[in-house]
């Protein structure tokens, strides 16, 4: 049986294999941050010059703090919240200004504060159960402020990218094993479609990976990735991206 999104990252082997494996310094996910993370610090940069007040951050599924340490400089307040301890003890080290805390919100609402700015969670949607998704979204949707507020949310397995051959030939080829495997995927429609029925508004839409991922680990991953960079952003190819970022205001 697969492992649950609560029970994924709960064991310190697999903390250490995240941050050392998926983002190691030339892995495709690197490489892809390194696209995403300017836009993010665009954004919040935008937002910070259309409101003078204080902004508040909340980073929901912290992670080790991988985008936690990129927007907290770039906020007054930043908190992040994990299921994971040993995930935020990680994130801790990093994002030292940050308060951090370790709950399901679904069972504890509590942790939540009011009135957030800017609430980012990135991989999770798709590491989550599709109830769960709804649920968290739901949750969230009751904390942003309004009107203005935003949410940053990421989808990192587009089913309508040139990923998608892959993962079906992955799906048939583990059918009858038990791997801890992460394949999920979801259609910009799709992602569409989860937003609005939480009370979300997809206000941009930005894309970042074109070529396939395996090609990073081949000869050709120079020349992969400046494609991917020449058509990483807001243009007609986000919805072809591998990974997706939407920005989203309360509705």
């Amino acid at each position: 049986m697969p492992i649950s999104y609560a029970n994924r990252f709960q064991q310190p082997d697999a903390v250490a294999a995240y941050e050392a494996d998926e983002y190691a310094a030339d892995s495709y996910a690197s490489r892809i941050w390194q696209l995403e993370r300017p836009v993010l610090e665009q954004i919040l940069k935008k937002l910070r010059r259309e409101n003078p007040g204080p902004l508040r951050l909340l980073d929901f599924a912290c992670g080790t703090g991988r985008v936690l340490a990129v927007l907290e400089p770039l906020v007054d307040e930043a908190e992040g919240i994990d299921i994971s301890g040993n995930m935020v003890a990680v994130a801790q080290a990093k994002c030292p200004k940050a308060w951090l805390r370790v709950g399901d919100i679904l069972a504890r609402p509590d942790l939540l504060g009011k009135n957030y700015d800017v609430i980012s969670s990135f991989r999770f949607l798709l590491n989550a159960e599709p109830e769960m998704r709804r649920r968290v979204l739901c949750q969230l949707r009751t904390v942003v402020r309004e009107p203005g507020g935003l949410l940053l949310v990421n989808i990192h397995g587009n089913s309508r990218s040139l990923r998608h051959p892959a993962i079906l030939w992955r799906r048939w080829r583990e059918r009858t094993e038990q791997k801890n495997t992460m394949l999920n995927e979801m259609s910009p429609a799709e992602a569409r479609q989860l937003l609005a029925a939480c009370g979300f508004e997809i206000v941009h839409q930005f894309g970042f990976g074109i070529m396939p991922p395996t090609l990073y680990r081949t000869p050709l991953r120079r020349i992969a990735h400046a494609v991917d960079k020449m058509f990483a952003g807001e243009n007609g190819w986000s919805s072809c991206s591998i990974d997706m970022l939407f920005v989203c205001r309360p509705c």
